[in-house]
């Protein structure tokens, strides 16, 4: 499909394509005039669109997770880049468009990705963890849904393979940190943790074809549905450890690390400490990097103001030396 990215638009360009709906409200004006706004979405990321007119009809065509054909115009509204939709009609089948080509993705191969995962995890000594990481790779199911599924709807890793891509990403931390600056940490505990601390999102979440929350992910959030797994996991391992069981189970409760951020307990544990503090240090890391990468407007040297990190980012990154990139 040979179309503009919405990432490459500028104020003022005039386009036409086929994107994703990735949201779309009912709105009113402050004069009392009804109108759509709408996210589109291709793999370069989103942007906001408005439908000032005909909006019965439009309203009718299309609901969110739908592929569209639009036409608009760019426009420029309190310093962000936005879609004035012109026409708009739902895509027919002769369109023939491809879904991963609508759909954000991470930029690392899944395949090296899972590898070096396993890799890690193959260090782990303990019997009985390593029983629990082979009970998980047993089942073909959850190792597919862990290729695809994203880390959140909206905040962070927010794309296909995002969940394998921040737990790849929090092994190699907490591999280097244990070994290298807190060997008095357990090892075995700490990998083990790490991989299975936000494995609930495999229940949680839903990428097809925009991400969205499970009706369990709702009702019970990633941690309950996370810990739910590890017990039917747990479950087919003949006596496993309780304690061991115990400070799994408080990884996975206390890895939000403050009650406030949604855990029910914080981190009690030098373990379920040090898991919390990789967990979010990766999560800022990629909203910091996504926000500068993704920021539509490339003449300001810094980012709209982002609503979760509070405050404006500077766009003027040094790239790394030759041969740092990953």
């Amino acid at each position: 499909m040979n179309q503009r990215k919405l990432r490459d638009l500028k104020a003022g360009e005039s386009f036409m394509g086929f994107y994703l709906i990735k949201s779309k409200r009912v709105k009113t004006t402050r004069e009392g005039a009804i109108y759509l706004d709408i996210d589109l979405q291709d793999s370069s990321g989103s942007l906001n669109a408005k439908i000032w007119s005909d909006v019965d009809k439009y309203q009718a065509e299309f609901e969110r997770g739908d592929v569209v054909k639009v036409e608009g115009v760019i426009e420029e509204y309190k310093e962000q880049l936005q879609v004035r939709v012109k026409r708009l009609r739902k895509a027919r089948p002769e369109d023939a468009i491809e879904l991963t080509a609508l759909q954000p993705a991470s930029r690392h191969s899944i395949e090296q990705m899972e590898k070096e995962i396993r890799e890690i995890l193959a260090e782990v000594k303990n019997k009985d963890l390593q029983n629990l990481i082979k009970k998980f790779f047993d089942e073909p199911e959850l190792v597919e849904k862990l290729k695809q599924c994203p880390a959140a709807r909206n905040v962070h890793h927010a794309y296909l393979g995002g969940l394998m891509e921040h737990i790849w990403r929090m092994l190699k931390s907490a591999k280097a940190l244990v070994k290298d600056v807190y060997p008095d940490l357990n090892y075995d505990l700490v990998i083990t943790g790490t991989f299975i601390h936000d494995l609930g999102k495999l229940l949680e979440l839903e990428s097809t074809p925009v991400i969205s929350i499970s009706r369990a992910g709702y009702l019970e959030g990633h941690i309950v549905l996370g810990l739910k797994l590890l017990e039917r996991l747990l479950r087919e391992i003949k006596d496993f450890p309780s304690e061991l069981r115990l400070h799994l189970e408080h990884i996975i409760i206390s890895h939000h690390g403050e009650l406030e951020w949604g855990s029910p307990v914080v981190p009690l544990t030098p373990e379920a400490m040090l898991i919390h503090h990789i967990d979010n240090l990766d999560a800022k890391l990629n909203m910091v990097i996504d926000a500068i990468d993704s920021d539509l407007n490339r003449a300001e040297k810094f980012t709209g103001y982002h609503q979760i990190l509070e405050r404006h980012l500077y766009k003027g990154r040094l790239k790394p030396e030759s041969g740092n990139e990953e």
